[in-house]
């Protein structure tokens, strides 16, 4: 399980016969919290490094994003203070997955390398160059290519 900012290690991407020519690609990300705050998932490709700040291009290796509406406080934790609160540790309470189509993306990542890392860079709605670092919490990440 994995808090913050998230960079995989390098995922060895299976192309299959079409190689280069793959109808389809996607990443998807498992085991992704909602108990927690809202936050929008940038994804990179290749470029570790990438931080709230890092412009969503191509360039940069921008792969798409995902939403997350998180629900904020557990149920059973209304009330209580923070020191007490049992979603405040790194358990994934409310498990989710995204799938995000990122064909271009890793048809131009598979054509320089055939691993690629995936980066999760989390930032809060509504700010679009805070880091929201505290939000995310994932179980793993992978590509599945079509």
């Amino acid at each position: 399980m994995f808090t913050g900012r998230y960079v995989s290690p390098p995922i060895r991407l299976n192309l299959g016969s079409k190689g280069l020519n793959f109808d389809r690609a996607d990443i998807e990300i498992h085991g992704i919290d909602q108990s927690g705050p809202s936050f929008e998932g940038r994804i990179f490709l290749n470029n570790p490094k990438a931080t709230a700040e890092t412009p969503p291009t191509r360039e940069n290796g921008y792969a798409g994003s995902f939403h997350v509406y998180g629900y904020g406080i557990w149920p059973s934790d209304v009330g209580k203070p923070a020191s007490q609160r049992q979603g405040e540790s790194n358990a994934v309470r409310a498990p989710i997955q995204k799938t995000v189509i990122a064909t271009d993306a890793i048809r131009d990542a598979a054509a320089r390398s055939p691993e690629i890392t995936v980066t999760v860079v989390p930032v809060h709605p509504g700010k679009p160059h805070q880091d929201a670092g505290d939000a995310l919490k994932l179980e793993k990440v992978g590509v599945v290519v079509h």
